[in-house]
């Protein structure tokens, strides 16, 4: 009886470390895989049919309710993985200011309800601004990517204090500092999508029409005349005033020529890899 107690001892032993080098192996693995696959992805995705003149649907870029907190809170997780300090959007915390409503005095429109303030986590500030200014939570995380890489990448897994603070880009103009008062990740979404709601409530700057876009802020590159179809593109002009040029397109998610920008082709590649 002794032997055998002692070869059911051993045998489940044997089979704990076994199941231990199964766990061990298979968690990394299964990261592993999944970094595969989105690599995979990414690698797939191209702008042969890129429409300078109808970048994202009104239907998408309007949508104030196309994700909840919890699905935000996911895909921020499930993008940034592995964070390696306490800024990453997938575990950062902020104050976020309350606000009152915000009116056109041009056209009398709200351009985004009240909302109350408070700590809050990044994919609460996300989904309470995208509700209040009714801009997708969807297009703030593709433009806090394209602005900062915040959302995956090496960047995305240790934000620094200034790229928390340009988050959005919003009030950061190419050739002068980013507005002081406008400075935070809270204060970024906030005004990021204010102003991308603003253009259409306040008809503000560029409206759908004929207009010039240039291809980068250098007047000798050039640009074209692009038929902006509906109010998403042009906001989205109003907002990164250019547009790729085909050396840009050409280069995916690579660097194109001398001439090329990226705001807007990066939109496109990133709306196109995650959401469309």
């Amino acid at each position: 009886m002794r032997v055998l107690r002692r070869r059911r001892l051993v045998v489940g032993i044997l089979a704990a470390a076994v199941a231990a080098i199964i766990v061990a192996v298979t968690i990394p693995l299964v990261h592993l895989v999944s970094a595969w696959n989105a690599e995979t992805r990414r690698a797939s995705i191209d702008l042969a049919d890129f429409d300078p003149g109808y970048l994202v649907a009104d239907s998408d870029f309007y949508d104030g309710a196309s994700m909840d907190a919890g699905e935000i809170q996911r895909f921020l997780e499930d993008k940034v993985r592995d964070c390696a300090n306490d800024s990453c959007l997938s575990v950062l915390r902020a104050d976020l200011a309350p606000r009152d409503a915000v009116v056109s005095q041009d056209t009398g429109e709200t351009v985004c309800e009240a909302y109350e303030g408070g700590e809050l986590s990044a994919a609460e500030i996300i989904d309470r601004i995208q509700r209040a200014c009714g801009i997708s939570a969807k297009v703030l995380l593709v433009t806090l990517q394209k602005e900062q890489s915040l959302i995956s990448g090496r960047i995305a897994r240790a934000p620094s204090a200034d790229a928390l603070g340009a988050a959005m880009g919003a009030r950061c103009p190419d050739d002068a500092p980013c507005d002081p008062g406008r400075a935070g990740f809270a204060e970024q979404v906030a005004q990021g999508a204010t102003d991308l709601k603003a253009y259409r409530a306040s008809a503000f700057m560029r409206q759908p029409g004929t207009h010039y876009i240039a291809y980068s802020p250098d007047p000798a590159c050039g640009g074209t005349e692009v038929e902006i179809r509906n109010h998403a593109t042009a906001a989205l002009y109003n907002y990164t005033p250019y547009q790729p040029n085909a050396a840009a397109i050409d280069a995916r998610w690579g660097s194109g020529d001398a001439c090329s920008s990226y705001g807007n082709r990066n939109f496109a590649l990133y709306w196109k890899l995650w959401f469309a």
